[in-house]
């Protein structure tokens, strides 16, 4: 868990066993995470605010990810977002990409290929932060 309401990755997605799976990973890795249920779950979250990268389901029971995807761009411009589904197709990556997303994982995904998305997405965030301040 976070400590002092900081949190490294918030995790969006309807199904427990996939939130479950992810926040094992993850934790493991040493990352704190946060988990909401839906999209309205997520953007009323405390973590929001201070999270490092949000992993979103493309299909949820209030909204699409592709909605809360916009959202998330709205309130977080420098909020990477990776988008998870169970229903990968080109054209649901392309249109994820093409709204802002930082990548976009296929259910089920080896968790290797989570950490390594992760790490990748937060580097990035790290780098552009960086390049802000000079």
């Amino acid at each position: 868990m976070a400590t002092e309401g900081v949190w490294d990755v918030l995790v969006v997605d309807d199904e427990p066993v996939v939130r479950e799976a992810v926040c094992r990973v993850l934790g493991a890795a040493g990352l704190s995470v946060a988990t909401a249920r839906d999209a309205a779950s997520a953007l009323a979250h405390p973590a929001l605010a201070s999270c490092r990268l949000a992993l979103c389901d493309l299909m949820l029971p209030d909204r699409t990810g592709m909605d809360l995807l916009a959202d998330l761009r709205r309130l977080r411009p420098d909020l990477p977002v990776v988008v998870i589904t169970g229903y990968a197709t080109a054209d649901h990556a392309a249109r994820a990409r093409e709204a802002g997303a930082f990548d976009f994982l296929a259910k089920p995904f080896e968790a290797e290929e989570l950490l390594t998305v992760v790490r990748q997405a937060l580097e990035t965030r790290v780098a552009a932060a960086g390049e802000k301040r000079s």
